[in-house]
């Protein structure tokens, strides 16, 4: 009898462990075939409108399209510089930094503990437009066609070349000098200087690359002088809305097929002009060095 009913206990214990062992099997195997999610802090410069929030609402739905095995979970983060941005990545705060493809170039060219972080689906893009008020309609018809001339001209690809492309790397892209025209009336324009080679104002306080040899020949084709006042990216729609500033250089509008809609960036009362440059979004971090 007493061996029969430890028989039986075993017996029963065996039978509840296969059970166990059963549940916690089919488990496993679908744990195995979920894709693994990676959670990414990512640092990204302040916008011209859209907030945090709707960042992180727009961009987890991107994440969440990119059907990759390796799945990423962004979490974004501004910063009103991009010094302040870098900091964040080399004391650990953020993993990566969101950037245009020719400023993470311009970085990785200075810094070479730096370099591109590869992310299945992760492929956007933004075009570069001039903000200015809506009700500044005559001044954006004339930004619009100096803008559509130097494109069919070839202009505005041969400044791409000069201060982009053709940019020897770790070096710094030129000053340019901005003529003045006399007796013309003078644009406000806001620059932040501090998106490299586009937007630079360099260390003797003079501005530099891309953006403002647009900003130069697009003063001579509508016969107005332009004075750059230099302010934090957080601070563009303000300065623009209270007349500070006539125009911000630069404002962004996503480029070709995307789920982020194409006015997340434009506040109420602002327009934007035709785009005069388009740039690939990419992530920097820091490379993973092994002693």
């Amino acid at each position: 009898m007493n061996i029969k009913k430890i028989a039986t206990v075993l017996l029963s214990v065996a039978t509840a462990v296969a059970l166990l062992a059963g549940c916690g099997g089919n488990s496993e195997k679908k744990s195995a075939g979920e894709p693994k999610v990676n959670q990414v802090r990512v640092g990204m410069l302040t916008h011209l409108n859209a907030s945090e929030q709707k960042i992180n609402e727009i961009y987890k739905k991107i994440d969440e399209s990119a059907g990759a095995r390796v799945k990423f979970a962004h979490d974004y983060v501004y910063y009103d510089k991009l010094a302040s941005m870098q900091m964040g990545l080399e004391s650990a705060s953020v993993g990566e930094m969101s950037l245009y493809d020719s400023v993470a170039k311009y970085l990785i060219g200075h810094n070479d503990k730096m370099e591109i972080s590869e992310h299945p689906g992760l492929k956007l893009q933004d075009s570069f437009c001039l903000a200015l008020r809506a009700e500044d309609s005559a001044l954006k018809a004339d930004l619009d066609k100096a803008i559509s001339d130097m494109t069919a001209d070839g202009t505005l690809g041969k400044l791409t070349k000069t201060y982009i492309t053709d940019l020897k790397q770790g070096t710094e892209p030129p000053a340019v000098p901005i003529e003045n025209i006399a007796g013309a009336p003078v644009l406000k324009v806001a620059v932040t200087g501090d998106l490299p080679p586009l937007d630079l104002v360099l260390a003797n306080g003079k501005p530099a690359g891309f953006n403002t040899a647009v900003l130069s020949e697009i003063s001579k084709r509508i016969g107005k002088n332009i004075e750059m006042v230099q302010i934090d990216s957080a601070a563009r729609a303000t300065a623009l809305v209270s007349k500070k500033v006539d125009i911000v250089f630069w404002a962004t509008v996503p480029y070709g097929e995307t789920i982020v809609p194409n006015d997340i960036d434009k506040p109420e009362g602002l327009d934007l002009t035709k785009p005069y440059f388009m740039d690939n979004i990419v992530h920097v971090k820091l490379k993973n060095v092994t002693k």
